[in-house]
C-alpha cells in the first residue's frame, strides 16, 4: 500500500465549522470570525488517515502529525470499503478482478486480487486485456508505442512497429501486463476465472508465495470506525469540506463478521 502522501505533513490546521458536537467544540477558537480558515490545497494523488470521528453528515480524518480534515458525505463521488478475505470464502458467483505480469496462456501472476459479492458485483465488468506499462490499453496502430511485451506477442508486434517505429531490446525483453474480471470457475490446484470469449484466466501469486484478497463493497457512513484507516483522493477543497473523487475504507475483519 502506498504510505501518506507528502500533503499530509505540510503542517496545515483545518476547522471543522458543523456537524455534530465535536465539531462545536473545534469551532470555538474561532468565535467572532465571519468565516472559518480556508482548508489547504488537495493534491489529485490521494494520501491515508486515520478516522476519528463519523457520523451520517460529517467524516473527520487525521493524519500521523495531527493535523484534521474534514469530509462532508454529500461531497464524496464514490466511497468503497476493502475488507480482508481468503479463498476459502470464494464460490462460482464470487467475481474476482485481478491485474498483473502477463507470462503467457492466459496466466498472470499477482500479490493481490479484489473479489465482489452481490449486488457489488455491478462495480466491476467481464474483462480481459492486454495493458501497456503506463496502465493504456494496448492498441492495434499507436504511433507513441513504447510496449514491453511478452513471448506471446512480440514477433508480431515487432512486424507492425520495428519498421517504422524502431523498439529497444530492453523494452522487448520485460513482460507486459493483464487485466482480468470475472467469476471464480476453480479456487484449487489454482485461482481460476472465466473471461470474455469463453474462456478463462489463471491467477498465480508474484513474488510471494501467497495472493492476499480483499472484498469491495459501496460504503456507508456505519461501516466508520475510530481507528479506522482510509485512503483519499480528492478533487477539490470547498470552504468547508475537502471534495473527494474517492474514499477507500480499509476494515482489519471480514465483511462477515461486521455487525451492520
Amino acid at each position: 500500500m502506498k504510505r501518506p502522501g507528502s500533503w499530509l505533513r505540510l503542517g496545515l490546521a483545518v476547522l471543522v465549522t458543523a456537524g455534530g458536537a465535536w465539531c462545536a467544540a473545534r469551532a470555538q477558537n474561532y468565535l467572532g470570525q465571519i468565516e472559518a480558515p480556508p482548508l489547504p490545497l488537495a493534491p489529485p494523488q490521494g494520501a491515508w488517515g486515520e478516522v476519528i470521528m463519523a457520523n451520517a453528515k460529517w467524516l473527520v480524518v487525521q493524519n500521523h502529525s495531527g493535523q484534521q480534515f474534514p469530509v462532508r458525505f454529500d461531497q464524496i463521488n464514490q466511497f468503497l470499503v476493502r475488507w480482508p478475505t481468503d479463498p476459502s470464502n470464494l464460490t462460482n458467483a464470487s467475481v474476482v478482478e485481478a491485474i498483473g505480469s502477463d507470462v503467457g496462456s492466459n496466466v498472470l501472476r499477482t500479490e493481490h486480487v479484489d473479489v465482489f459479492e452481490g449486488s457489488d458485483r455491478g462495480l466491476v465488468a467481464p474483462t480481459y486485456r492486454s495493458v501497456l506499462p503506463n496502465n493504456r490499453v494496448v492498441t492495434t496502430i499507436d504511433p507513441t508505442f513504447n510496449r514491453m511485451m511478452n513471448a506471446w506477442d512480440i514477433e508480431g508486434q515487432a512486424n507492425l512497429y520495428g519498421w517504422a517505429y524502431p523498439i529497444s531490446p530492453a523494452n522487448l525483453a520485460v513482460g507486459g501486463r493483464l487485466h482480468v474480471v470475472g467469476n471464480v470457475v476453480a479456487v484449487n490446484p489454482a485461482l481460476q476465472i472465466g473471461v470474455p470469449g469463453n474462456n478463462f484466466a489463471t491467477i498465480l501469486p508474484g513474488a510471494s508465495s501467497s495472493i492476499q484478497m480483499t472484498q469491495v463493497t459501496l460504503g456507508t457512513w456505519s461501516f466508520l470506525e475510530k481507528g479506522d484507516l482510509v485512503f483519499l483522493t480528492p478533487s477539490g477543497v470547498a470552504p468547508e469540506t475537502l471534495v473527494l473523487q474517492q474514499l477507500v475504507l480499509y476494515k482489519k475483519i471480514p465483511r462477515n463478521r461486521f455487525g451492520n
